[in-house]
């Protein structure tokens, strides 16, 4: 049976959130815009489904770049393209570790005073991940979340459910056009050495992306 959860206020528009049990293949509907943008949710507004490990999609789209490939040794991550304004979503239950502007080799953490440069729209070369979060799972796993249009809808040490919003897919940072670029790190604090492919790692939770 179906339950309507409250809904909840996070300086933006409240969403509503449908969850339907706990079993596998629970689908959450949640839906909401980005205040001050003129953007709707335009995709990955509808039901998000979890399968019976708690992981699901972090966005609706279509792999690009993948992860460490010949042309780009350095790549920890997976590039997700998707449209400006897209969710981007908690793969999994998890903890805010970080809340992050990152540019041209600088970094701000939350809680931010002013106005931050990832605000605008990056280009390749810029280097950085722009606006990006990363939540801490069981087992100490981390997940990234890069190139937001604007800083996170999360702050360091809220705790998140599977499929919660996180922010909106932009191009902010190191960027050519509007995606996600999603890492899975083994092991916590998230470093380069432990990094790994987030598409084997979320098939083996039931996840394809």
């Amino acid at each position: 049976m179906a339950r309507l959860a409250t809904g909840i206020t996070i300086g933006f528009a409240a969403l509503i959130v449908l969850i339907a049990g706990a079993a596998a293949g629970t689908v959450q509907a949640m839906s909401g815009s980005l205040a001050g943008e003129g953007i709707r949710c335009r995709t990955g507004c509808g039901p998000v489904v979890v399968s019976s490990a708690g992981w699901t999609r972090p966005v609706v789209g279509t792999v690009g770049s993948g992860f460490r490939t010949a042309a780009r040794p350095g790549h920890d991550g997976v590039d997700l393209i998707a449209a400006r304004g897209t969710v981007i979503r908690a793969a999994s239950a998890g903890t805010v570790v970080r809340v992050r502007c990152n540019i041209a080799g600088h970094s701000w953490d939350a809680p931010f005073a002013t106005v931050m440069p990832c605000d605008t729209d990056g280009y390749p070369g810029l280097g950085g991940c722009g606006w990006y979060a990363e939540v801490r799972h069981a087992g100490n796993i981390e997940s990234r979340y890069c190139h937001m249009i604007r800083r996170p809808l999360v702050t360091v040490g809220q705790i998140v459910a599977t499929g919660q919003p996180l922010g909106y897919v932009g191009t902010s940072g190191n960027s050519s056009g509007p995606h996600l670029h999603y890492e899975i790190h083994e092991n916590y604090p998230a470093t380069e050495s432990n990094a790994t492919d987030p598409i084997p790692f979320m098939a083996g939770k039931g996840v394809s992306l």
